[in-house]
């Protein structure tokens, strides 16, 4: 079994070296690159409902783009999504893929055959990388999550998600992938089934590839499993899930915990390269960058240490969408920025011009924390912040930590806020995605979000 492991690993990643190669064949090219894609999607679309709407035909130049496409977020395309997606762009439509929102309600993304290829001009190269500089990996099986397994369903006009996390692949990888990869059945208990697997195949795992660092412990009952071969695992390790991704470390202190990237529904942003970090996917869409005062920026224009929110254009029919996704750059592969995923700028509690963003509280989190606690969520309840721990901590510290925001101290010197709280609370990671899940969310949709207004409901205090 070992050596047929070997060789479907073998074909899989030859498949996936043409990427690589011109992902670094193109790199000192890159903002040149970002416009050839720019412009196959203006010319592909010109004549969908939304590029004569915009006069895609016009346009000439980035200037030309600016001036006539605006930026939008989910909610200005939504009438135009399903089931009319055609709206939207020239490319048919394979089906629509479900994401959720941060206020829990369900978002349909339309997934077109060319949004595939671009998908995988970030993930192949990620492959190809990973399994260049850890060849071991080659012998062993690995499980992969996108997000949990769930039915698709059918209409008379469209598929709704995908059945299987491969079929972002092609057909003849799926070959491949069906030697490689740990494939619970969906029908039944997900969870169950795969905690099954996992402990079956416990020693002939080399890579576990998940969304949540806290997904691992859920499946196997916050019990560590010797998994003997176990060289990786790649899981979100920014921003809220670092501590998660820190505690999941301590857990298989020689296992490598791989940050993911940043990957949505609607687009690749970047993608782990080894020991170097996330480096943007600057050959998948047309990325622009908004600073704090609302300047766009271009991938050539980034600077080192700045915070930037993304914009994707694809060829899904995304044009100028917001993601909201707040990075910081932290460094320069080559010429391609490499960054960190910080939060995201739509969650900011602003009750009484006190402005406390989901980025200053994981700042507070990651200071006062470090990894030594299970959930921790800040929440606004009535007239004040409570924070809401799995852990040890007092409101006298917490509250020298939110003065230090400029706008809460204001707040708090006018009366309109009260000194913030502190609540302890048992189980709290299951109770807030149990929560989430009854609201109607996907696990994999639920991230544990360092601000969230809601959690007063989800303790019913």
């Amino acid at each position: 079994m070992r050596f047929r492991v070997f060789i479907a690993n073998l074909l899989f990643i030859v498949c996936c070296m043409p990427e690589w190669i011109k992902f670094n064949i193109f790199i000192f090219e890159a903002q040149h690159m970002q416009f050839y894609i720019l412009k196959k999607i203006i010319k592909n679309n010109e004549n969908s409902g939304y590029g004569k709407k915009y006069k895609f035909s016009e346009i000439i130049n980035y200037n030309d783009w600016k001036k006539n496409v605006p930026v939008i977020s989910y909610e200005d395309i939504a009438p135009y999504v399903y089931p009319n997606g055609e709206f939207l762009t020239q490319n048919k439509i394979k089906l629509y893929e479900p994401t959720s929102g941060s206020s829990g309600l369900q978002k349909l993304i339309p997934y077109t055959e060319e949004l595939r290829k671009e998908f995988q001009k970030g993930i192949k190269v990620w492959i190809f990388d990973l399994y260049l500089k850890n060849p071991e990996l080659l012998f062993y099986k690995s499980y992969w999550s996108i997000s949990p397994k769930t039915k698709t369903e059918s209409t008379k006009n469209s598929k709704i998600g995908f059945e299987k996390d491969e079929e972002y692949f092609s057909e003849i990888e799926q070959k491949f992938l069906k030697i490689i990869m740990i494939q619970p059945d969906i029908d039944g208990d997900y969870i169950t089934k795969t905690k099954e697997e996992l402990l079956k195949e416990k020693n002939n795992l080399g890579l576990i590839s998940i969304w949540s660092p806290t997904f691992l412990d859920s499946v196997l009952d916050n019990k560590k499993i010797e998994f003997k071969n176990l060289k990786i695992i790649s899981c979100w390790a920014d921003a809220a899930s670092k501590v998660y991704a820190q505690k999941l470390q301590y857990k298989y202190p020689h296992t490598i915990i791989q940050p993911k990237g940043l990957l949505s529904t609607e687009g690749i942003t970047s993608f782990p390269l080894s020991k170097k970090g996330c480096v943007i996917s600057y050959r998948s869409h047309f990325y622009e960058f908004v600073d704090s005062n609302g300047k766009v920026f271009l991938l050539n224009n980034l600077q080192k240490g700045k915070l930037y929110t993304v914009i994707l254009t694809t060829s899904g029919g995304l044009y100028r969408y917001n993601t909201h996704d707040i990075i910081k750059v932290t460094g320069f592969y080559k010429t391609i920025p490499i960054v960190e995923f910080i939060g995201r700028d739509n969650n900011v509690s602003d009750f009484f011009g006190e402005k406390i963003s989901e980025e200053f509280v994981n700042k507070i989190f990651l200071d006062i924390f470090k990894s030594k606690q299970n959930f921790a969520v800040l929440s606004f309840n009535q007239d004040k912040y409570t924070l809401y721990v799995d852990g040890n901590c007092s409101s006298k510290v917490l509250e020298s930590f939110l003065l230090k925001n400029y706008h809460y101290k204001n707040c708090r010197e006018l009366g309109q806020l009260k000194h913030c709280t502190v609540i302890k609370v048992s189980d709290g990671l299951n109770k807030y995605k149990n929560y989430y899940l009854s609201a109607g969310m996907k696990l994999g949709d639920i991230k544990i979000k360092a601000l969230d207004n809601k959690v007063c409901d989800i303790f019913n205090l």
